[in-house]
């Protein structure tokens, strides 16, 4: 099966993350090998592509789909793993590195996955099999407590207590296996009106928390400073508050000399910036790329490059 999906700000990641076309780039997050493909169409024959999914149905996808004429690599691994595995095979320093933190239509339309509260289906969210806890697991036995931490952490549910003493209660006479025992739960603490909004930012929170995708991000971010070359590019899209706050935090990190507070007369911190921020402000999509690809939306595109 052949799956649609239009990657987001192709143009705008292409043109700041290729600066050498014979380069080395990494593709962290595969999904339906949408900007991998579009980086292998405008990089030489002689260039070299390396692409991370932690989902092995991903990948083979890509094997399937996509004809790359340069030497490439599909890594069936989380990228927190991305220097270990690039190392391994014998790429030390790359000239770019592309995160897309967003949702492929490939994960999404799995009803298997649960990760889509539109279709029915298993409530499992994990992004690969060798994750051990599904969603289900949680909710089913995680403290309620827990459960009221995840939702309003990672989600901003402001029913989360609600909802997890909910859970605590429908668990008890039966097991919550499906993604529809679990909106019929969110649905009751929310007016109908805003039931698709309600039902997100819980998916989204539990999604999160199954995937560690924040401390996944985190730690991908440190390794990117070991692996750019001087004048390589990290381009990174995210598309919620959560992932933005860290990649801001990390940028203004890693482009600052001086950490100290402002109160001291003088710096004692020793802190260099490592990077320079290309994008003062997120590159956004445009209105018409809005309307053709409603996901591109809350999109927002940040770069850095390695002194």
């Amino acid at each position: 099966m052949k799956f649609i999906h239009v990657p987001v700000l192709l143009h705008e990641c292409m043109n700041y993350l290729i600066t050498d076309k014979s380069g080395i780039y990494v593709d962290c997050t595969l999904g339906t090998g949408g900007h991998f493909s579009q980086i292998a169409m405008e990089t030489h024959s002689n260039a070299v592509l390396i692409g991370f999914d932690a989902d092995p149905k991903a990948i083979q996808y890509c094997q399937d789909t996509h004809k790359i004429i340069q030497k490439h690599l599909y890594i069936n691994q989380n990228f927190e793993n991305i220097r270990k595995y690039c190392f391994r095979n014998g790429y030390i320093k790359v000239d770019g590195i592309l995160m897309d933190l967003g949702m492929s239509s490939f994960a999404l339309e799995d009803n298997d996955r649960g990760l889509a509260f539109r279709h029915n289906g298993p409530l499992d969210m994990r992004f690969s099999p060798d994750i051990v806890q599904s969603a289900a697991d949680f909710v089913n036995n995680a403290d309620i407590n827990e459960i009221r931490r995840v939702l309003w952490e990672y989600g901003e549910e402001k029913a989360s207590a609600k909802i997890a003493r909910e859970i605590e209660k429908i668990r008890s006479q039966k097991p919550i296996k499906t993604t529809e025992d679990l909106a019929n739960i969110v649905k009751k603490f929310n007016p109908e009106r805003f039931h698709n909004k309600a039902l997100s930012r819980v998916f989204q929170a539990l999604r999160i928390h199954i995937n560690r995708e924040l401390e996944v991000l985190q730690i991908a971010l440190e390794q990117t400073t070991m692996m750019l070359k001087p004048a390589g590019r990290l381009a990174i899209i995210s598309y919620h508050s959560l992932e933005d706050r860290i990649i801001k935090n990390f940028i203004k990190d890693k482009t600052t000399d001086c950490i100290c507070p402002p109160e001291l007369p003088i710096c004692a911190c020793s802190h260099k910036a490592v990077m320079k921020n290309l994008t003062r402000k997120p590159v956004l999509p445009s209105d018409e790329e809005i309307k053709t690809n409603n996901r591109s939306r809350s999109a927002k595109l940040r770069v850095v490059e390695m002194l």
